[in-house]
């Protein structure tokens, strides 16, 4: 303590001493994680001259990575004593090589409960970026329909998100790990990207580890490119519609459609992804009423997030229409790279097109995939004669069928119209009007 008032340089020994156990970095997500995993892994000598171990973990063809899943993913499941496992081996080896170990993880963000039992004992530093809330609503968004299937639009998530609380997006738990480990141990930092101004994520991550600047640019001077990027946005809506048939492939050819469009992605520099400029000012503003007030306790504990407690400046909000992108893009980088997918696609899509399928979205895939279809009828509502039916005071159960029955016959939903003018039979068999529905739509159904 005294070097550093006097402005001298610690010896290595003095930094070993001062260095943590363990760094947990938590994410969190949607901040950059993907690139300092890749950076950790593909620097671990390094890494380990300066004190720091950080263990093998996998990537996949897109050098992108869940990082210390072994961890991870064994508390997410309960099953503690597996993760107990796989932590004390990694830091028994930490400590053989007189290092910190270091672990990463975006799911680490959630699990403090179980990560502060599992570090008992130690002595823990913990380094999270964390991004804008309405940032990561949309990175969220965009998350569910590149990596689970995700088939709906932005504003049908928009009710769901208002009426609760969203802990997850605007901080709050950074506020329990700082309970568990100190305010002192913990290193919180605003994200931003680099496409929008920021530094590199992982020159920030090696300053957050105490590197001095001239070391940080000379680590960080030759990075590979970009890791993990957001969809462009044509990639996004693909995958949105592709998602409709999607979970009928198996989970290899899922896979594979991920790795193309990520890789489509990073390649096209000239397109974006989604970002709130895209938001109508009336989404935006509805989600930043809702989102930026959670973060007042999280902004008044660590004042360094300041400025992601609010929202940025829109230079062409409203940005977001579909119409114009160009799907064929990133469906020809498919075609070329996973021409074997495509099919079963096709096959998929085609099935479900001659068993009756007619929804928006399944729709637009067809058209894109060269499918011929009918176009959807638009539906008809209650006739006047049947509301007056309906509201009777006469009223019966075989009278409400038979009005259904008639109903999804003009939608043209003859199965279904069968099955409820059937019911209306049951409840009146000698019912003549109720006769001649059914004969009719039989014949609908059985054409001679």
């Amino acid at each position: 303590m005294i070097k550093r008032l006097l402005g001298l340089k610690p010896s290595r020994a003095e930094k070993a001493a001062d260095r943590p156990d363990v760094i947990l970095h938590i994410g969190s997500p949607k901040s950059g994680s993907s690139a300092i995993q890749r950076f950790c892994l593909n620097n671990r000598r390094q890494l380990l001259q300066r004190g720091y171990y950080y263990p093998e973990h996998n990537l996949d063809k897109n050098n992108v990575s869940g990082g210390h899943t072994r961890v991870a993913n064994p508390l997410g499941k309960n099953s503690v004593e597996k993760a107990r496992a796989v932590f004390a081996r990694a830091l028994e080896d930490a400590r053989a090589k007189h290092a910190c170990l270091l672990l990463s993880a975006e799911a680490f963000y959630f699990q403090h409960e179980a990560l502060l039992a599992l570090t008992n004992g130690l002595k823990v530093q913990v380094v999270c970026f964390i991004r804008n809330p309405v940032e990561y609503f949309l990175a969220n968004h965009n998350q569910g329909i590149k990596r689970h299937m995700g088939t709906r639009r932005l504003n049908e998530l928009l009710p769901a998100l208002v009426s609760r609380p969203a802990n997850h997006l605007t901080g709050k738990p950074l506020l329990a790990w700082a309970e568990g480990v100190g305010d002192e141990n913990c290193v919180f930092l605003p994200y931003k990207a680099p496409v929008s101004g920021g530094e590199l994520i992982e020159a920030q991550f090696l300053r957050a580890l105490g590197w001095a600047d001239a070391e940080v640019e000379a680590a960080t001077r030759d990075l590979p490119g970009m890791t993990n990027r957001s969809y462009v946005k044509s990639a996004l809506e693909l995958k949105r519609l592709l998602n409709t048939v999607l979970d009928e492939l198996p989970l290899r050819s899922v896979r594979e459609v991920d790795w193309c469009l990520q890789g489509f992605s990073d390649r096209t520099l000239n397109e974006t992804g989604y970002s709130i400029a895209d938001l109508p000012e009336s989404v935006a503003a509805t989600l930043a009423d809702k989102l930026l007030s959670q973060m007042e306790g999280v902004v008044e504990r660590f004042p360094q997030l300041q400025d992601i407690a609010q929202l940025p400046p829109a230079e062409a909000p409203g940005q977001g229409a579909t119409s114009n992108l160009d799907l064929q893009a990133p469906l020809s980088a498919l075609m070329a790279e996973v021409p074997n997918v495509i099919e079963q696609i096709r096959e998929v899509a085609t099935d479900q097109r001659n068993n009756g399928r007619q929804d928006y979205a399944f729709c637009k895939l067809l058209d894109l995939l060269g499918i011929d279809f009918e176009e959807p009828k638009g539906l008809a509502g209650l006739a006047l004669k049947q509301r007056e039916v309906l509201s009777g005071d006469k009223l019966e159960t075989a009278d409400c069928l038979r009005e259904m029955a008639l109903l999804l016959e003009r939608q043209n939903l003859l199965n279904d119209a069968q099955f409820a003018i059937d019911q209306a039979l049951k409840h009146r068999p000698t019912g003549q009007g109720i006769q001649t529905i059914k004969a009719r739509i039989d014949s609908a159904l059985n054409p001679e």
